[in-house]
């Protein structure tokens, strides 16, 4: 069999999915062409992007999710009643996962979008966070756009992020995106799919970037750009939560006050777990508090069952043990050490008095420290060269509609270190060639040739064009002209080393 057989036909079997389905034609046609643009954009997506997870992982997905959890798909034609309600609400699609339902507008980013959002999500956040849900929420939107940006910005032949969308919510999409590159695509599927309860991510997330930061900066800053660009019904669930941790702060603050007052619960709520335990295994005692229940209420609510009386004693017992278990931790005095310093942590955000957009430029202050460390760690060119790769994608992702990243001039400084430091240890293996002896002049130039989107750098040419007080440069995607711009420079035979017009590859 050759190489070709053995790769899998996403298209074969999405159209056996399909045949199962009672989606109209139109429905499947753009199913299926999703598909195929899909497959003809991924490889330069992998290319620019490099920490993404493989093409057949991610179609592997998409399929899986057509197949188990779209029953129903429709399309909101232009002028359409559904096309205004999804105008009104600013949306690109309206799913619904208990029915397994999707109301979309009839393009393939769109419904691209709109199967992200349907997919089972988790993202497990501990209850102990006042803002889990805000947390939750940018995660699950950063993912959809992140997915998105396959067909939004790749199409086969070139790549171009520079349309803004506003119905995207840019700021999740960087926070994601920081996350993807800072963690890895593993890291994150393992948080998107994890359905148990037992595994502290968000902790995880802090001790692996702190492991090279030395710090918790990053941390900080992502939750406060999460709190302060929230808004509707979760950020206002989110306040009163954090609130309610301010009177527990102020009550935490008379120690043995509240060592006392917490024991006192701890007792009080054991009777009351023993005294339910008591019903729950003696018939005759749960007919007898069934009966004392129902005399205290209205016809109306009585319990007619003995068997929903004790689903609702066992269903109160968990929520006491619960109670009793945060009693019980709070009451350690190390563990009341950490609770004391964790409220006072979450009330920064209730507190916080800095600007949204300064927050988000912070984090990714942040981001910029934390790859200049890792990159500091890096031994191969191959490590190095993804290193280019990113920080060459991650200077065009937009902040805002009329902000990218390089036009940050903190960042863009940032970026430019690391650029620097990049190409002088590529240099210094011999993956880069050496186009002057001048170190800085070398650096500028090829600091020139790779702001550009090329896909595959690696086949990025350079070429030079001697005049009398200045040099124009020329880039090349393979023999294709890309772009020039000249430097005013004095030449002598040192200054550059490549002779006029002679076309060279730029990575050795």
């Amino acid at each position: 069999m050759g190489l070709f057989s053995k790769l899998k036909d996403y298209n074969i079997e999405l159209e056996e999915i399909l045949d199962s389905k009672y989606f109209s034609s139109n429905i499947k046609s753009l199913l299926l062409s999703m598909v195929y643009k899909l497959e003809v954009s991924y490889e330069d997506y992998l290319v620019v992007k490099r920490f993404v997870r493989s093409k057949e992982d991610f179609l592997n997905e998409l399929v899986e999710t057509i197949r188990l959890y779209c029953d129903n798909v429709k399309t909101a034609e232009p002028d359409s009643d559904q096309a205004k309600l999804l105008v009104k609400n600013n949306l690109r699609a309206l799913t619904n996962e208990r029915e397994r339902s999707i109301l979309v507008y009839p393009t393939e980013i769109d419904l691209l979008y709109a199967l992200s959002d349907i997919s089972p999500k988790y993202f497990f956040i501990n209850d102990t966070f006042a803002i889990k849900e805000l947390i939750q929420q940018s995660l699950v939107n950063g993912y959809n756009i992140n997915n998105v940006e396959i067909l939004k910005d790749f199409n086969g032949w070139s790549w171009d992020n520079s349309n803004f969308d506003k119905s995207y919510n840019y700021v999740d999409n960087i926070i994601y995106v920081n996350l993807i590159l800072m963690l890895g695509e593993k890291f994150l599927y393992e948080w998107r799919t994890y359905g148990s309860t037992r595994r502290d991510f968000i902790s995880e997330v802090k001790e692996y970037i702190n492991s090279f930061t030395g710090n918790d900066n990053f941390y900080k800053y992502f939750l406060k750009t999460i709190y302060s660009f929230s808004d509707g019904p979760e950020k206002e669930k989110a306040e009163n939560k954090l609130r309610e941790n301010k009177k527990l702060l102020r009550e935490m603050e008379n120690k043995a006050q509240f060592l006392e007052e917490n024991k006192k619960k701890k007792l009080a709520l054991t009777k009351k777990i023993e005294k339910l335990d008591i019903a729950l295994n003696d018939p005759t005692i749960l007919r007898k508090e069934l009966n004392k229940t129902n005399s205290r209420l209205v016809e109306e609510k009585k319990i007619k069952s003995l068997k929903r009386y004790k689903k609702m004693l066992e269903k109160e017992k968990i929520t006491l043990l619960s109670e009793l278990s945060e009693i019980s931790m709070i009451l350690k005095p190390s563990n009341y050490i950490e609770k004391k310093r964790s409220l006072k942590d979450g009330l920064s955000f209730l507190e916080c008095k800095e600007v949204s957009t300064d927050l988000l430029i912070a984090l990714q202050r942040e981001f910029l420290i934390f790859l200049d460390k890792r990159l500091s760690k890096m031994k191969t060119s191959e490590e190095i060269i993804d290193i280019i790769y990113i920080a060459r994608y991650y200077s065009k992702l937009h902040l805002t509609k009329d902000l990218i990243i390089s036009d940050v001039d903190e960042l863009d400084d940032k970026i430019d270190i690391i650029f620097k430091k990049a190409i002088t240890m590529l240099c210094k293996l011999g993956a880069l060639k050496m186009v002057s002896m001048d170190v800085e002049l070398n650096y500028e130039i090829i600091r020139y040739a790779l702001n550009t989107r090329i896909i595959n750098l690696e086949e990025t040419r350079i070429a030079f064009v001697r005049e009398t007080n200045s040099v124009i440069i020329k880039i090349y995607d393979k023999n294709v002209f890309e772009k020039q711009g000249r430097k005013k420079m004095q030449i002598n035979k040192k200054s550059l080393l490549i002779k006029d017009n002679r076309k060279v590859k730029l990575f050795n």
